[in-house]
């Protein structure tokens, strides 16, 4: 039995019964990167591994923000509220990075900038691989 969730709708599925496009498994790989990096510099220095940690999540979560506006709504009746969330869904992506980078530069002491933008930017392309991820199957 199914569980569940809010809006009456089942896990997996959409509000119109559609199955929902599993690119939440990009976001996990992402987590999933960001972990292992984070991991991997423990062991060479503790602000190198906290930086990788905040440029890792400067770009997991604008991405994650991305996610949930872009596929909020699904079937062919809701393309322009499709569009419209993918043009909001964009938009906060790119303020929420911005913010995030402000933020660290301004306020995280020590910081080590090239690893910061390094996970950044290993994070980041984990997105090359989408068509990959997503075409996998999870048993």
């Amino acid at each position: 039995m199914q569980a569940t969730y809010r809006h009456g709708s089942r896990r997996g599925k959409g509000a119109a019964g559609m199955p929902r496009p599993p690119v939440y498994r990009v976001i996990i790989a992402q987590a999933a990167v960001t972990a292992l990096l984070v991991l991997a510099l423990l062991a060479v220095d503790r602000v190198m591994a906290l930086s990788a940690l905040l440029g890792g999540l400067i770009c997991l979560l604008p991405n994650a923000w991305l996610v949930r506006k872009a596929f909020a709504h699904g079937g062919a009746r809701s393309a322009r509220r499709i569009v419209n969330s993918f043009y909001k869904g964009e938009a906060g992506k790119f303020l929420l990075t911005v913010c995030g980078f402000a933020l660290v530069f301004a306020w995280v002491r020590p910081l080590h900038p090239l690893a910061l933008l390094g996970a950044f930017a290993v994070v980041q392309a984990v997105n090359w691989f989408t068509p990959v991820i997503l075409k996998s199957r999870v048993s």
